[in-house]
């Protein structure tokens, strides 16, 4: 099998329009977006092969990790690598859990700490966490930089253009943040109101870095490789964050920086990689439910991937899943990779 490692150095290479800070060590402009229960370490190791320029882990608990969680601490896990920059995206109501719970991800390897701002789910803001950390700029200033006093690593935060489209305070946010320290805003272009229904606003994005002191990174909606550098040139952002683009098409990174993109053998090479990494994180429940469905993604937009998809689910055994996906995308060999619409609905309940 050939190596998916040997391909991680884009020849192309696109510099970062930032050149200092931390920003100035990505890889690339083209970054993995940190999704809940999906951008685990696997899952960013398998990314980092795959050419992102930086790496953000899923929503990771501050209180999880002070408490001892295996789960949570699990999910802090730090692959290294030379020239890999990856985060541990946390939340958290209180600046002392947030400022505690860097120090165990300092430990962990991290490069920074990501804290997040745009999580929309109740079970979140309801704790004035995620979102609703926008709603008062002025205490979101105090909390920023109550964090940024308190720990070593470098600061990066994660917002919405706000709680909703009545309650815009993505540009005080931003000053919040760039007053506190922080080296660069990812904007996710909705409103906690909007969840992930309807369009990114880019337009914007775009106005927001217009103004900005500080690097910003835009997300959103990119589901191909023209999206994502028609966003970086036409919001002049200083990256660009991928997320459920990546999920059914992981060669996307590659595709931005003008490599090869996917085929039916690489398809099959990149599970082989993906359970190798699987099986170094996890028993062999969870490492079978997470290669069916990274089976299932890949299949999306192709004929019959409906039926394949059901398949994956009545497996019982890794082999049978790589022998099944195997037989599918040979079969699909001589057709074009498959088109990620605009219009089209894929995991809409929270990821990306």
């Amino acid at each position: 099998m050939t190596s998916l490692a040997k391909i991680v150095t884009p020849k192309n290479k696109i510099q970062s329009k930032t050149s200092s800070g931390l920003i100035a060590r990505a890889r690339s402009p083209f970054w993995l977006a940190p999704m809940a229960g999906i951008t685990d370490a696997p899952f960013r190791e398998l990314m980092d092969e795959m050419g992102a320029g930086v790496l953000i882990s899923e929503l990771v608990s501050a209180k999880g990790l002070l408490y001892n969680s295996e789960k949570t601490k699990k999910m802090a896990r730090i692959h290294k690598r030379p020239g890999t920059l990856t985060g541990i995206q946390l939340f958290g109501e209180s600046a002392e859990d947030i400022i505690l719970a860097a120090r165990i991800v300092e430990q962990e390897g991290a490069d920074f700490i990501d804290l997040n701002l745009g999580c929309p789910v109740k079970k979140v803001v309801k704790k004035g966490c995620g979102a609703a950390l926008m709603r008062d700029p002025g205490y979101l200033e105090t909390f920023l930089c109550q964090i940024k006093r308190g720990i070593d690593l470098p600061l990066t935060v994660k917002m919405r253009t706000g709680w909703s489209e009545e309650e815009l305070t993505i540009h005080e946010c931003v000053s919040a943040a760039t007053h506190a320290g922080c080296e660069w805003v990812a904007i996710h272009g909705r409103t906690r109101t909007q969840g992930y229904e309807g369009l990114a606003d880019w337009d914007l994005i775009r106005e927001v870095k217009a103004k900005a002191s500080i690097p910003i990174i835009g997300n959103g909606d990119i589901r191909n490789a023209d999206k994502a550098r028609q966003c970086l040139n036409e919001a002049k952002v200083d990256a660009v964050m991928i997320g459920r683009g990546a999920l059914r098409n992981p060669w996307i990174f590659l595709e931005c920086m003008g490599e090869p993109g996917r085929n039916t053998q690489t398809a099959n090479q990149l599970l082989n990689r993906y359970l190798e990494k699987l099986r170094k994180y996890y028993d062999t429940r969870i490492t079978l439910i997470l290669i069916r469905k990274f089976s299932a993604w890949l299949a999306f937009g192709y004929p019959d991937s409906a039926v394949f998809r059901r398949s994956m689910f009545e497996l019982r055994t890794e082999e049978e899943v790589l022998h099944c996906a195997r037989e599918f995308f040979l079969k699909a060999g001589h057709l074009p990779p498959p088109k990620f619409d605009q219009e089209e609905a894929f995991m809409m309940g929270g990821h990306g």
